[in-house]
């Protein structure tokens, strides 16, 4: 038995009961190989209480986790770094050029024409 959930983004699952979902792991591993994306969501009285995925959809959550946990951090750092920056103990951009040899020059292509 399917029932219709109404997603807080609009979008609607549709739910089998936990019983029939079981039975229908086979067939969504099917779908799966052959190229479909939809989720099984299962759950009791037309509310989901868990989702099956297919592995790639999985390995790419994981690798979206990953990456937005990276950017988190990232940020974190960021924050922290700005909020304790001493304009007296940094180092001006042309000090950097000077220091890294970063002169403007005009075989590079970068230069001023």
């Amino acid at each position: 038995m399917q029932t219709p959930y109404h997603l807080p983004n609009g979008d609607t699952a549709m739910v089998v009961d936990t019983e029939t979902a079981g039975q229908s792991l086979g067939r969504a591993a099917q779908l799966w190989r052959e190229g479909a994306t939809e989720p099984l969501f299962y759950g009791s009285a037309g509310k989901p209480e868990g989702v099956v995925i297919s592995f790639d959809q999985w390995a790419e959550y994981e690798a979206l986790k990953l990456e937005a946990d990276t950017d988190r951090r990232v940020e974190e750092i960021t924050r922290e770094r700005v909020a304790n920056f001493r304009p007296d103990k940094g180092v001006s951009f042309d000090d950097l050029v000077r220091e890294y040899g970063w002169e403007d020059s005009d075989d590079d292509g970068g230069g001023k024409s």
